[in-house]
């Protein structure tokens, strides 16, 4: 999802992780059997890269435990938050927060933002970023009929008030491989959760699915299984009272996502006994619960223009 690849992470050939989903020690940090899926969403991760074996086995026996007291000294110099790829390019002196660079970045395609520990380093960095670059390899000939991975993957949004604070929960399952996904947002409605989840499942797919996508939302597996979306699509999202369609902002990101895998939307029943249409709702519930949520901006900014819209 992040972009700013550093040279001393080039260096990290072996990742310690001590608390997350499964610790051990792994080769990669990114895909299904590297470090990035152990830490990802587990509260109090501890981990740490190394660029010897060595060093991974004698941190994963000793760790150095944060504390209050002691904290990672790499992250407490992280002062200011340079963003060259984002909602709203500029420096940040926070990262989470409704000031903070974190919503600056997040569900932004190809973000690049770096942490620096003065605002001189972050000022210089804005305006002549180092633009991380692929080395350019021969492309290798596709096969006939591409091979692609099967995944389930369930979703559901929650909103208390409808408008108001509002969640979404994400379950994904690939063979036996699990992965929960949550989040939330200060003032939203149940219909742009439940499209955000189904943003947030796909997003998080590494490379091309068949995915079978289940939500207990006819609002959104409607409009994709009658044709709906491709009608409001053609019309540039206007509707026939000239006004611009409500969530057009997140149904054009989902048909993008779409358009990258093999997705076919099934509507099950809420709260009908479904295990995983059950796990889902109790994570958006929880994360709409949450407190100090980050603003939906674009149901904000249409909201102060148009009034209440769901």
């Amino acid at each position: 999802m992040k972009n700013g690849v550093s040279k001393k992470m080039s260096k990290k050939k072996y990742y310690a992780v001590v608390r997350g989903h499964k610790p051990g020690i792994y080769e990669e940090w990114y895909g299904e059997n590297g470090a990035e899926i152990q830490i990802e969403y587990f509260s109090d991760a501890l981990y740490k890269g190394f660029s010897t074996i060595e060093d991974a086995e004698a941190w994963l026996t000793h760790p150095e435990i944060p504390s209050p007291e002691n904290p990672p000294k790499k992250m407490s110099k992280k002062k200011y938050y340079a963003v060259v790829r984002g909602h709203k390019p500029g420096i940040y002196e926070e990262w989470y927060g409704e000031n903070g660079a974190e919503i600056q970045i997040e569900y932004f395609s190809d973000a690049l933002y770096k942490g620096f520990s003065t605002i001189e380093d972050a000022e210089a960095w804005l305006t002549h970023p180092e633009i991380p670059s692929k080395k350019l390899q021969p492309e290798p000939k596709p096969p006939e009929n591409p091979v692609t991975s099967e995944v389930l993957l369930y979703t559901d949004g929650a909103c208390i008030g409808n408008p108001g604070p509002g969640g979404y929960g994400v379950v994904l399952l690939y063979g036996t491989h699990r992965k929960e996904l949550s989040g939330g947002f200060r003032q939203t409605t149940n219909n742009r959760m439940e499209l955000i989840a189904c943003i947030a499942g796909l997003s998080a797919l590494k490379r091309k699915c068949s995915v079978t996508l289940y939500s207990d939302s006819q609002y959104v597996v409607n409009a994709i299984n009658k044709g709906w979306i491709k009608r409001w699509q053609s019309k540039n999202w206007m509707t026939t009272s000239g006004k611009k369609r409500i969530n057009s902002d997140l149904w054009e990101q989902l048909l993008d996502l779409c358009n990258n895998h093999e997705v076919h939307f099934v509507w099950v029943r809420g709260h009908a006994g479904n295990p995983e249409n059950e796990r889902c709702d109790q994570l958006a519930t929880h994360a709409a619960s949450k407190p100090d949520l980050p603003p939906d901006i674009v149901y904000e900014d249409l909201k102060s223009t148009s009034g209440v819209q769901k």
